[in-house]
């Protein structure tokens, strides 16, 4: 696995996991805040990945 696979990985989980803050919590700003965070970490990863042949 490249070095850039890996950080993608890492993005999507990042992403994972503040999608699951946001479901769990019970404070609307917080859940807001997460749930836009999720949605701008999985959409770079996204642009990552489809990138990702020409990276290489």
């Amino acid at each position: 696995m490249t070095e850039i696979e890996t950080r993608i990985e890492q993005l999507e989980q990042r992403a994972a996991e503040s999608a699951l803050i946001a479901d769990l919590s019970t404070v609307s700003e917080t859940r807001v805040r997460n749930a836009q965070l999720a949605d701008e970490l999985g959409q770079l990863a996204a642009r990552l990945r489809s990138r990702r042949p020409a990276l290489m």
